[in-house]
């Protein structure tokens, strides 16, 4: 149970950042394997100033720590602060863009 909520905050907190930065048109895919589950943003274009914000924040890498307490911390701050805390849930990130689209992908892997 505690993995589906995790699964659940990383969905809402980038969904949230999303809206927040005035993407108000955007689908979400979920993956879920035994050995990962990938989380699929498609949005419409947006600045670089913003893409380069989300590929320095995801430079923070899974951690440990975190996984046992500090993720129930996802969503009680400011949406900045809640997309660093979203990081250390995600061992993978990245984004590409195509036919006016940004495509993110966040990958999280089954182990700790």
């Amino acid at each position: 149970m505690e993995e589906n909520q995790k699964t659940s905050k990383i969905i809402e907190q980038f969904s949230f950042y999303l809206l927040e930065n005035g993407i108000n048109d955007f689908s979400v895919e979920l993956k879920k394997t035994n050995n990962f589950i990938s989380f699929i943003f498609v949005c419409e274009e947006m600045n670089k100033e913003l893409l380069d914000t989300l590929q320095h924040t995801f430079k923070i890498k899974r951690q440990a720590a975190f996984e046992y307490y500090g993720w129930e911390l996802i969503g009680h701050g400011k949406s900045q602060r809640d997309l660093a805390l979203l990081s250390t849930l995600i061992d993978y990130f990245t984004y590409y863009l195509r036919d006016g689209k940004v495509h993110f992908n966040l990958v999280r892997y089954e182990r700790i």
